[in-house]
């Protein structure tokens, strides 16, 4: 009888033991650039497994095994977690599109990152991990990351060799698509004057503010109207991608305005309108290591940056009256009569969150796309209907774009299609590359795709 007791409690041990091993955590982090095909690629290789659920900082979503819920909701989510079934077996996906620098050293470092603390099955939206009300352990963990996507090249980051004491591998890197990146500007930018230049952009981000005149060449009724610089942190792909196509390299320091702005509207997961009554130099800041004088830093990610992209500025913001840290007065165009700012992003966040193609954004809030050089990124210049003129970019003459890249460490398990989390990597790179890159206005790297370049920012040139 006890000999019996003993196998069926042997038998227990071994089908739990079971149950646990067939369940694994895999964890990801990225840009921002790489979220919309990376979270819309996910669901649909978890649908082949069943169902599946998320829980994200925006929403949650789910796949029944017949409808989706809300998967728009996951793709605008910055921070969340997966729950499905993938290799024969439970997987729980973390995503955290932290930026495509704060990817690059995590991934070559095999350093601690923030996820969410949770495993999938809850059914309400979770706390950015990132946010001042984040508690460790209760919303977030920190840990190291099995593989990420990324819009710089590793080459283009500070995150070789030996940076700050920590020793960084060389990445394996794969190029699944390719990310245009334009400029933009708030509400009732003159769409006459709708072009930047590389003159222009390296004036702007080095000066931190222009008079619109520059742009339209109406220096009689446009001098006293001005346009402000935004811009991205030291962890985002688009800052550096930016700043290397119009010639300022990764470690020039720029100026750029961070605004307070009252009386925005949210609509599911965007918020756009309102006004900015007044801005400041962007504070100084550390991101995964890299320090930001004042001024020189920026917006977390293009969904908090699209936003003052729809709004008006007030006053003291087109005037630039703020307060210093040492509490003196201080107003910079005391006779502006107007104001706009202008910033940089990848259509999946400008298309949507600015120029309206959603729905979401009204007419009066939307904001301008801008030429690069002369040559147009969006067919239709603004509004809705908008699309990306997609072969001026694959041909060569629209050149502000950057690569998306799956991203390994060399030797770890994300390397090896004997693992669950190298079989996920290798399906990922597949379903991006092949189908889902476009996502969000991106490309495919394929035939149609007749140009090249070798570093952010450098020559395009014929493949």
């Amino acid at each position: 009888m006890k000999l019996k007791k003993l196998i069926v409690v042997s038998a227990l041990i071994a089908l739990v033991s079971q149950t646990v091993s067939a369940q694994i955590t895999i964890r990801i982090a990225a840009s921002n650039g790489d979220r919309g095909p990376t979270q819309t690629a996910i669901s649909k290789i978890l649908t082949l497994g069943g169902a599946w659920t998320y829980q994200g900082t925006n929403a949650v979503a789910s796949f029944n095994g017949t409808s989706t819920s809300n998967l728009s909701g996951a793709v605008g989510s910055n921070f969340g977690v997966w729950r499905g079934t993938y290799d024969g077996g439970t997987v729980i996906i973390k995503t955290s599109y932290i930026g495509a620098l704060g990817a690059v050293a995590t991934v070559a470092g095999n350093t601690n990152v923030r996820y969410v603390k949770a495993d999938g099955t809850g059914g309400v939206a979770l706390v950015d991990p990132t946010s001042n009300s984040a508690v460790l352990n209760i919303d977030y963990e920190e840990t190291t990351t099995d593989f990420g996507f990324s819009t710089n090249f590793q080459s283009t980051s500070p995150f070789q060799g030996t940076f700050e004491g920590t020793t960084y591998s060389t990445l394996v890197e794969d190029v699944v698509g390719v990310s245009p990146l334009g400029f933009y500007a708030s509400p009732g930018f003159p769409t006459t004057a709708a072009n930047i230049t590389t003159q222009l952009a390296q004036l702007l981000y080095t000066t931190g503010v222009l008079p619109l005149a520059q742009f339209t060449g109406d220096y009689v009724n446009d001098s006293q109207k001005f346009v402000y610089a935004l811009g991205r942190n030291t962890d985002a792909g688009q800052r550096f991608g930016a700043y290397t196509e119009i010639g300022l390299g990764t470690t020039a320091s720029v100026k750029v305005w961070q605004p307070t702005i009252t009386g925005q509207t949210t609509s599911g997961t965007t918020v756009f309108g309102g006004v900015s009554n007044s801005h400041i130099p962007w504070p100084e800041e550390t991101f995964s290591g890299l320090y930001s004088a004042e001024g020189s830093g920026g917006f977390p990610s293009g969904a908090t940056l699209a936003p003052p992209l729809t709004s008006v500025l007030g006053p003291d913001a087109y005037k630039s009256r703020y307060t210093t840290v040492d509490g003196d007065e201080v107003t910079l165009k005391p006779n502006a009569t107007a104001g706009y700012y202008i910033g940089y992003l990848t259509p999946g966040d400008a298309l949507t969150r600015v120029l309206g193609q959603s729905g979401a954004v009204t007419a009066p809030n939307r904001g301008v796309a801008l030429s690069y050089n002369g040559v147009k990124l969006h067919n239709d210049f603004n509004g809705p209907s908008a699309t990306i003129n997609t072969a001026a970019v694959q041909g060569g003459q629209y050149t502000a774009w950057l690569y998306n890249r799956l991203i390994r460490r060399p030797g770890s398990p994300s390397t090896s299609t004997a693992t669950t989390v190298g079989k996920l990597a290798e399906a990922l790179k597949t379903q991006i590359s092949t189908v889902d890159a476009v996502v969000g206005g991106g490309l495919l790297n394929n035939s149609a795709f007749r140009v090249k370049r070798s570093t952010d920012g450098g020559l395009v040139v014929p493949k």
